[in-house]
């Protein structure tokens, strides 16, 4: 979460995408008959990479308990204000190339593996309904869940189809030192949209000359966001991408919510506050 960045839009971006640690399993790479195998003669080995659920909720437990701290650059203000958000589960759909056994247990707002469609099973999917003030933390919610789906903590990258999804609803918490005269650029909230299938290469071939380390760390970054009351030049500040950068993240986080026909109340908030105002909770 380090990466450069040049705006405070940005700097929200880069706080929120945690790293997340990539395992790797080796196997023979298009050995076809079990002789060939244990031979060993022409087996090409490659190293497979994914990464754990549990992994990914591990990363955002420190922001999740704690807030996550974004750096803003105030105009007027010399020195960087801090300011906080607390991260909480908004929506989540896991589909999954095989079907996982059921857990114990239903939510209404959850469901077990269903029939297969083009995205793949649909092992488990969340829409969060409580007012922000009223959620649990993003980390505590999900071990709730993980109570009653245990594939929550143990389902890998490897089991999931590429429409695997989160998102994360980003509130301001406080500022550091608190501001005044600034409140209402200073109340944005945000969504983030995540996919639980990182795009990196299926595998990699074992290299005696050159070895890769045996766990390496993804950067967790969004697809897509959205933004509620995110005014003035504080969010969208001269001279930077700002402008370009959320109307992208924006048609990104809108294409895919349509593409998967799914009902993301957060989502229609947010969009509603764009184009119709702000309405009340």
């Amino acid at each position: 979460m380090s990466s450069r960045v040049n705006s405070n839009y940005q700097s929200f971006l880069a706080r929120t995408s945690p790293l997340v640690p990539v395992h790797y399993h080796t196997q023979p790479s298009g050995a076809s008959s079990s002789s060939t195998v244990a031979s060993g003669v022409g087996v090409e080995v490659v190293r497979k990479p994914h990464i754990v659920l549990r992994d990914i909720w591990s990363a955002y437990e420190e922001l999740s308990c704690y807030g996550t701290e974004v750096p803003l650059s105030l105009e007027g203000i010399d020195e960087k204000v801090t300011s906080y958000y607390a991260p909480s589960l908004s929506a989540m759909q896991i589909f999954t190339i095989k079907p996982f056994p059921e857990d114990g247990g239903s939510s209404s707002r959850s469901s077990s593996t269903g029939p297969y469609d083009s995205s793949g099973y649909l092992y488990f999917q969340y829409n969060e309904l409580e007012l922000p003030h009223e959620r649990h933390p993003l980390t505590s919610k999900i071990e709730k869940l993980a109570e009653q789906y245990s594939g929550l903590h143990t389902l890998t990258s490897s089991d999931l189809s590429p429409d695997s999804w989160l998102s994360i609803a980003w509130y301001p918490i406080y500022q550091i030192p608190s501001v005044k005269g600034m409140k209402k650029e200073l109340y944005a909230a945000f969504l983030s949209y995540h996919k639980l299938k990182p795009d990196f290469p299926e595998t990699f071939v074992e290299d005696d000359k050159k070895k890769v380390k045996e766990e390496e760390e993804v950067v967790f970054p969004p697809f897509g966001a959205m933004t509620y009351k995110a005014f003035g030049k504080l969010w969208n500040m001269p001279g930077t991408s700002d402008h370009d950068d959320r109307k992208k993240y924006e048609e990104s986080a809108s294409s895919w919510v349509e593409k998967l026909g799914f009902t993301h109340s957060d989502y229609k908030f947010f969009f509603r506050c764009k184009f119709y105002g702000n309405p009340r909770w």
